[in-house]
């Protein structure tokens, strides 16, 4: 019998997105990480007529999803097939210079955890895939049976923070050949005792995911780079739902509000940079038990919100520290 694929769960924190992001009603919107089209829809219902939404992503199955579900809004949306990291092409492409508004919904999405032949749950049984899309580096399957274990322990260590790394990965090294999750599952089990072994779990997981599909080294300059696309008063807002994220984004937030990015025993500021955001009131946003009853993913998620001043582009880094 064919089982039929998961359809896309409601987005996290859709109403707060849309009441918050929206600066300019007829303005041009990104959602660069566009998933089943569930944030894209809620944005463009809020928006004027003349407003457009560009989405990106990378698995096909979601711009699959998302075109049935934004049809109706018909050439207000423009869809694009690849990773977030893509964005400053895409925009060249498709035309506008300055967006209104970019929406960031980091990590994996429900839809590609609970489809068993994805590979990325722990709790069924599949191949050991994990690729978010087709532009993957390799799949988990080569991350677990073919990296070294000293390579596999600073992925589990840096990428899942876990503190098992070196035990797990050396019991990963001596289970080779590992065929699908559920093997990969016994071999972490059998090394972890009492009530952690879930979370150890759910961490080796989350590092093989990010390392399979190069997710946080892409990030940081990603998120500058939208900022810079900004209109004036123009907003960013990222979802993120662990600490490495959640890490990545309170930097690049904390660094476009400062005015000096120079070394701090200098008695002049060499870069002459000016501060490229302010960070609104109610800029963290969490979602209310009632959300997190009945979509279980929003648990960890936390909305973090930046508006971009009226000033040029501003540099990232630090002329002085280059030349030092």
């Amino acid at each position: 019998m064919h089982n039929k694929a998961p359809e896309y769960h409601t987005p996290v924190l859709g109403p707060e997105v849309s009441k918050h992001l929206i600066t300019d009603p007829n303005g041009v919107y990104v959602d660069a990480t566009l998933g089943g089209g569930g944030h894209a829809e809620i944005l463009l219902k809020a928006l004027g007529s003349k407003a457009k939404l560009i989405g990106i992503d990378r698995d096909p199955d979601a711009i699959e999803a998302a075109t049935k579900r934004l049809a109706t809004f018909k050439d207000r949306v423009l869809l694009n097939r690849a990773p977030f990291w893509n964005l400053q092409h895409i925009i060249a492409e498709q035309g506008p210079t300055q967006i209104a508004g970019i929406l960031f919904d980091l990590g994996i999405s429900s839809h590609q955890i609970d489809d068993a032949k994805r590979g990325f749950s722990f709790q069924q049984n599949g191949p050991l895939d994990m690729r978010m899309g087709p532009d993957a580096k390799c799949t988990a399957s080569e991350v677990v049976n073919s990296y070294s274990q000293k390579d596999l322990t600073q992925i589990i260590k840096t990428y899942g923070e876990e503190r098992a790394a070196t035990r797990i990965a050396r019991a990963i090294c001596l289970a080779r050949p590992i065929e699908c999750t559920n093997d990969l599952t016994d071999v972490i089990a059998q090394h972890i005792r009492g009530p952690q072994r879930q979370k150890t779990l759910a961490r080796v997981f989350q590092a093989i995911r990010i390392e399979v599909n190069d997710e946080l080294t892409q990030l940081e300059q990603t998120l500058q780079t939208a900022i810079d696309l900004l209109a004036p008063n123009g907003r960013i807002g990222v979802l993120s739902y662990h600490s490495l994220e959640h890490r990545v984004v309170k930097q690049v937030f904390g660094l476009g509000t400062r005015d000096c990015i120079g070394p701090i025993d200098l008695p002049i500021c060499p870069c002459e940079r000016v501060s490229v955001l302010t960070l609104p009131r109610g800029r963290n946003i969490r979602p209310e038990q009632s959300e997190i009853e009945n979509n279980p993913r929003a648990r960890s998620a936390t909305l973090r919100l930046a508006q971009r001043r009226n000033v040029p582009a501003q540099p990232w880094i630090c002329l002085q520290r280059t030349l030092s």
